[in-house]
């Protein structure tokens, strides 16, 4: 039954359908599609599984949106800053080191003119990386600290091929100026970034699975692929396939393969992945939501006493996402082995580092476990794709998505890979 068939009905699986639905067919195992770009409702409030905003670049992929939902995208101008012994710094840390204390700020300094000549490549240690491109002080206080929470692994171990585009760039000089003047300069791919009027992020997985129903099976878990005769086993029946798309996570795929070669499953052991787990709140203020959040779309918590890395305002964003006297937040703790015990004081934490007032009244409240976040890029990760994706590409299987294709992306690129293979697999023009 079709040509293609995809694997996950999360927003690259959904697009590649919308791209060549006529010859293809989605299988998704939970019973509503969206993946990770679902929005949940809950007391009037409207979270999303954690800060899912939109990066984009090609206008064209804006437009496309905007016909996808039936609406125009809320244009936002981020406003994010790092929560850092009691201050509030604007984002990113190495362009505003003016709103340090006299005594770190000066350690910032000295750490970028002392920085070691040496050469800088990709695929070298993130802390290296880190002090080379930005000196020791920044690293120490910042870039070592807040890294270390949000990918819960051995720095060490992590290299730097993660980071563009994703971590800023200043030069030296810059980054020097910035420390005795306010910084004008907006930097980072998500300066800027869109978000649907009303209903979350995910009704753009809700407005494309109306227009692909028809060729969507939720509930319907994919159990085995005979990769050798272009099979699946999926609801307790059998499909053939011509070609196979995966978005789930690749460790995922590599399971449900029948007897895959010994290289593979050897391969799949050098795959790492960071879990997050996501707290939803909804709350009602007496008086007005607390000044440090105040306009704020999410803030960055590089120290210890706080055990979550992230914090952030979904009413920001959308005063539709709440009802009135209300705001919500999302407060992101990761794991490498999804155990988070520190999560039962999250209120306290949050009440600590005044996100929330005292006296506000806890409306809605929900977990969100995702056990695949962030791919961690150490230096078995390039080694072991190159060897797994040789053998899928050859068997008609390919792999798309931050999870599927193993990588770090944003939704822009997401639609991008999945247009791309769709047109590629069903020879579009």
């Amino acid at each position: 039954m079709g040509n293609n068939i995809v694997i996950g009905a999360g927003i690259t699986g959904l697009f590649f359908g919308y791209f060549s639905k006529e010859s293809c067919i989605i299988f998704e195992k939970e019973t509503i599609a969206g993946g990770l770009c679902k929005s949940i409702k809950d007391s009037g409030f409207i979270f999303d599984y954690s800060g899912h905003f939109i990066h984009i670049k090609d206008q064209k992929i804006k437009k496309l949106l905007e016909k996808i939902i039936g609406k125009k995208l809320l244009k936002v101008k981020r406003n994010a800053s790092i929560y850092f012994e009691g201050i509030s710094i604007p984002f990113p840390f190495q362009a505003n080191l003016y709103y340090l204390n006299e005594k770190e700020k000066q350690e910032c300094i000295e750490g970028v003119k002392n920085r070691k000549n040496v050469k800088i490549y990709d695929d070298m240690p993130f802390i290296d990386w880190s002090k080379a491109m930005f000196g020791d002080g920044i690293t120490k206080y910042f870039m070592q600290p807040y890294n270390q929470k949000l990918w819960s692994c051995d720095l060490k171990k992590l290299t730097a091929s993660w980071t563009a585009p994703f971590v800023p760039k200043p030069t030296a000089q810059s980054i020097i100026d910035a420390a005795y003047r306010i910084n004008s300069i907006n930097y980072g791919y998500n300066s800027e970034f869109y978000y649907p009027p009303e209903n979350g992020c995910g009704d753009v997985a809700e407005s494309l699975f109306k227009k692909l129903k028809d060729i969507i099976l939720t509930d319907t878990k994919v159990e085995n692929i005979d990769w050798k005769n272009k099979m699946i086993y999926a609801g307790y029946k059998k499909y053939q396939y011509n070609n196979l798309i995966s978005t789930q996570p690749l460790i995922e795929l590599i399971k449900q393969l029948h007897n895959p070669p010994k290289q593979i499953l050897q391969s799949l052991k050098n795959l790492s992945v960071t879990s997050v787990r996501c707290i939803n709140i909804g709350i009602r203020y007496k008086k007005d939501i607390p000044e440090l959040i105040q306009n704020k779309h999410w803030i960055y918590f590089p120290e210890d006493k706080y055990p979550f890395y992230r914090v952030g305002i979904y009413s920001n964003v959308s005063p539709k996402l709440v009802p009135k006297k209300c705001y919500s937040l999302y407060v992101e703790f990761s794991s490498n082995n999804n155990s988070y015990e520190q999560c039962e004081d999250t209120v306290k934490y949050l009440k600590q580092a005044g996100i929330m007032n005292v006296d506000d009244e806890i409306v809605a409240l929900s977990v969100v476990d995702m056990p695949y976040a962030y791919v961690v890029f150490d230096k078995k990760r390039k080694k072991a794709l190159e060897h797994i994706n040789k053998f899928l590409n050859k068997n008609n299987i390919y792999t798309i998505g931050r999870y599927g294709a193993w990588e770090y992306s944003f939704i822009e690129k997401n639609i991008v890979d999945a247009k791309n293979l769709a047109l590629k697999l069903t020879n579009q023009k």
